[in-house]
């Protein structure tokens, strides 16, 4: 019988822009690196650029200037940090890190530079019939890192203060769909360490889509065997099968659940070097009503 390797994360990396989804991302990854005993790497970058109309004697002032200025940043982060996890922080190992790049580059260089295991970051949200979309720097990070990257954004049933020191993001209840592909297994191996950690229960759905000849009781007890192999005896863990497009039934167990965490498998795509998102993944990142992990295979 095969066995899972856990999950347990020694470096986590967590880039800030400031705005309040990030705010949100480093309370998710204090939250992260305190139970794992991790260290914390909080990574800020901006891209500086000069006036089209500045002449190369203006432009070169203003870089040596900037330059100049990058340990006050780091001052600045750490200010912040500090206001955002008030005394927590103390608790934490903490390393700053900023760079004067594209933060997508940035991020991927600073995961690499860091040997990071897991990337926190937020994603911006807008109303109407699409809840959440995925900026370009959170979407092209999912498909380019190597390692899992948590999508942060507010729970619909628990709101988050990211102003609030003392407030802290709770992870009760995680939901991983299992479509026994070997991506899936991966993120299923991600769900149970953290179910571990955080003392929480974990609902594996398995989806069965029109084509599938599995039926429902083999769909359920092949994925008891992939729990027993993935040590979960220790968790609180409920399997759920059902039938219907995987998506729609995901996110929506996702909001009958209460589920604070969904966790996703994704695939690689060796030409391009970038992940393959199905159609699932991308739906699920868009309209899920909780934060999702995207562990890639």
């Amino acid at each position: 019988m095969n066995h899972f390797e856990p999950f347990l994360p020694v470096r986590i990396l967590c880039p800030v822009d400031f705005s309040g989804l990030s705010d949100l991302a480093l309370k998710y990854a204090a939250a992260g690196a305190r139970v794992f005993d991790a260290t914390l790497v909080v990574f800020h970058a901006h891209r500086f650029e000069p006036p089209a109309y500045f002449t190369k004697t203006q432009v070169a002032e203003l870089i040596r200037q900037h330059r100049a200025e990058q340990s006050q940043a780091r001052d600045f982060l750490r200010r912040h940090v500090r206001k955002r996890l008030g005394a927590a922080a103390d608790q934490l190992r903490l390393q700053f890190e900023t760079a004067d790049a594209h933060p997508v580059d940035a991020i991927l260089k600073a995961a690499g530079k860091h040997r990071t295991d897991l990337i926190v970051l937020g994603t911006q949200g807008r109303g109407g019939a699409q809840r959440l979309w995925l900026g370009s720097v959170a979407e092209n990070v999912i498909r380019r890192a190597e390692v899992p990257v948590f999508v942060v954004r507010q729970k619909q049933h628990e709101f988050i203060s990211t102003s609030d020191p003392k407030a802290a993001p709770r992870l009760a209840t995680i939901l991983c769909p299992v479509n026994f592909s070997q991506a899936s297994r991966a993120a299923l191996r991600h769900a149970v360490s953290l179910a571990q950690q955080f003392n929480a229960q974990l609902i594996t759905p398995c989806v069965i889509e029109s084509g599938d000849s599995r039926g429902m009781t083999e769909a359920k007890r092949e994925l008891a065997a992939w729990l027993v192999e993935a040590g979960a005896g220790q968790c609180d863990t409920q399997i759920v099968a059902r039938k219907g497009q995987a998506a729609e039934q995901i996110v929506s167990l996702a909001a009958v659940a209460r589920a604070d965490l969904v966790v996703l498998g994704a695939h690689r795509r060796s030409s391009l070097q970038t992940w393959l998102w199905g159609d699932t993944t991308e739906l699920v990142l868009r309209h899920a009503p909780a934060p999702v992990l995207v562990v890639p295979h």
